[in-house]
């Protein structure tokens, strides 16, 4: 499989290798020098050596040409020549012990000291008789043949130490020549391969450079598609930063607002919608950047025009990390709709209102019969009766749960607050079901906890959501099968919880469980019966109560519905 490298990782590869490239030239450069350096100090070194021994033995040569002229003449003069030249004797060679390199150098100068010293003390011991007891008897001494034997080797050995300071100093030459030589092909080689990488750099850069180019004209493209689309769609799209300010808007947006596009970029979604339609929206605002999308509906004017209705939804943008930089907005006019719907809901209002009467007085002739008031019924009549009874009875409760689903929605719902003891009320809704339980052949049991909960609600209104989980959960559970109903605390929550062992709901249904009616299309529900207004209503009550509904899944089959209300000293 072939890999492609990043133009960052080409990059930094070439620049790294071009710096090590430079570091290594660098460092062949600098001991070339450094052994040019010391090739030229040797070679002076070398020199040096030489020239201090050349005129250690011209030293030697006038020590013994001034004792010779001594010896003839025996003037005193000629003796403090003589000595003079005899005290320096000696300083040049025993300096050259200490510099030089090798083992057979020191071991020549060694051995041309020790014979220098002998021939130094054969000379001022002849000097010495010559002072003492004159010309004969310091002539006796002199042996021409062993001063001629020690001159001879004394010069041997300084052809010796010449020989191989300058043999020394021709190796080191070549060497640093053959160096010097092996560096510059190096270098030159180098400076090859770095002039490789940059033509090699330039072109990456190009080629990167030629992509960018393409990319950032496809996203222009890309972009101007985009803005050609979103002006076109008939809503607001827009979208905001982590601190609320547009970053990005349509067309309709502009016409919304009323404003330019300058005057929308970058201002904050308070300063265009203003203090009191932002605090309204706020607390979504804090649900999505929270991770969470939001949907709302919300009233907006603007310049004292009649408040028109609008539907928000808002989806969080995150970076890579996970978090939440941003959101994006989807804002439709709503005003048409609410109007029907406002139109549809007074017509079903009234037409409520209207059948609630005539239905009422129906059920209570039709319950006047059935009790046998006007006399007794054959079997058959009062088999028709009963059944118009019950029908009577769901057409009476699909009215009422009609008009108490307008009120919520209207907002007309009135609430009387009072603080009660929720096992009480739960325990009176349960006996009030027991007729409806057992002929659905549930059995109910109840848990009240170990302390009493005190919630402020209306009792009334609860009793209708506690009623209606209970009729469900019956309603729902297999023949002989056991309804659990159960009161806890969490943190400053009452939660009561209503459990059932039957199928449990649907997955393509929960979606819309507490939509108004709403009706899954299993076998179960069908054979339930039901006007798919109820946990609408209740949603709408706890709401209300201030509290939130739900439910879940039981371990083992069944499902539990659950209501959570503020206890009493939280509300």
């Amino acid at each position: 499989m072939r890999v492609r490298l990043s133009f960052s990782v080409k990059i930094n590869f070439i620049l790294g290798l071009g710096l090590a490239i430079l570091v290594a030239v660098g460092t062949l450069a600098y001991r070339s020098i450094d052994e040019l350096v010391d090739a030229s100090r040797y070679e002076g070194a070398a020199l040096i050596q030489i020239g201090r021994l050349e005129a250690f033995m011209a030293q030697v040569k006038r020590i013994e040409s001034a004792q010779r002229k001594y010896l003839l003449t025996g003037a005193s003069g000629d003796l403090s020549i003589y000595r003079a030249a005899r005290l320096e004797a000696g300083m040049d060679i025993r300096g050259m012990a200490g510099v030089v390199e090798t083992l057979d150098q020191r071991r020549i100068l060694r051995e041309l000291e020790s014979l220098a010293e002998e021939r130094m003390r054969r000379l001022d011991t002849t000097a010495d008789v010559r002072a003492r007891l004159g010309l004969d008897a310091a002539t006796r001494l002199i042996s021409a043949s062993a001063a001629e034997s020690m001159n001879r080797e004394m010069d041997s050995l300084a052809d010796q130490f010449r020989a191989r300071t300058l043999r020394s100093l021709r190796v080191r030459q070549e060497d640093t020549t053959l160096s010097a030589g092996t560096t510059g092909f190096l270098i030159a080689w180098g400076i090859v391969f770095a002039l490789t990488l940059l033509v090699w750099a330039m072109v990456v850069i190009h080629r990167h450079q030629a992509r960018r180019r393409a990319a950032e004209e496809a996203l222009r493209a890309s972009e101007t598609q985009l803005r050609l689309i979103t002006d076109a769609v008939p809503a607001l799209i827009g979208y905001a930063d982590r601190d609320g300010r547009m970053q990005f808007h349509n067309k309709p947006f502009e016409r919304w607002l009323a404003r330019p596009a300058e005057r929308l970029h970058g201002f904050t979604l308070r300063n265009l919608l203003g203090p009191e339609t932002y605090d309204r929206i706020e607390p979504h605002i804090a649900h999505v950047l929270g991770g969470q999308p939001a949907q709302f509906e919300f009233p907006f004017s603007s310049d004292g025009d009649r408040a028109a209705y609008f539907s928000a939804q808002l989806v969080p943008r995150e970076d890579v990390q996970g978090r939440v930089i941003g959101f994006y907005l989807l804002i439709t006019d709503i005003t048409a709709l609410k109007e029907v719907d406002r139109m549809k809901s007074e017509f079903v209002s009234t037409v409520s209102h209207e059948l609630r009467t005539p239905l009422t007085s129906i059920r209570g002739s039709l319950g006047l019969i059935a009790a046998g008031v006007t006399g007794a019924l054959p079997e058959k009549a009062r088999q028709l009766v009963a059944i118009a009874v019950e029908n009577c009875e769901r057409l009476v409760r699909l009215v009422n749960d009609i008009l108490d689903t307008e009120r919520m929605a209207s907002g007309k719902m009135d609430m009387k607050f009072e603080v009660i003891e929720l096992g009480k009320l739960v325990a009176r809704s349960i006996v009030a079901n027991e007729g409806f339980a057992a002929m659905h052949g549930a059995r109910v049991r109840f848990d009240a906890g170990q302390q009493p909960q005190r919630v402020r609600v209306d009792q009334d209104r609860l009793v209708q959501v506690v009623i209606n989980l209970l009729s469900n959960a019956c309603k729902f559970s297999a023949p002989g099968g056991q309804v659990d109903v159960a009161i806890i605390r969490r943190d400053k929550w009452a939660r009561l919880s209503v459990s059932d062992n039957g199928p449990g709901v649907p997955v393509n249904f929960r979606a819309q469980l507490f939509e108004r009616f709403a009706r899954s299309d299993s076998s179960d529900a069908r054979r339930a019966g039901g006007t798919g207004l109820g946990l609408s209503i209740c949603r709408g009550i706890i709401e209300r109560l201030g509290g939130r509904i739900a439910f879940e899944e039981r371990p083992g089959g069944g499902s539990t519905f659950y209501f959570e209300i503020p206890i009493a000293e939280q509300a």
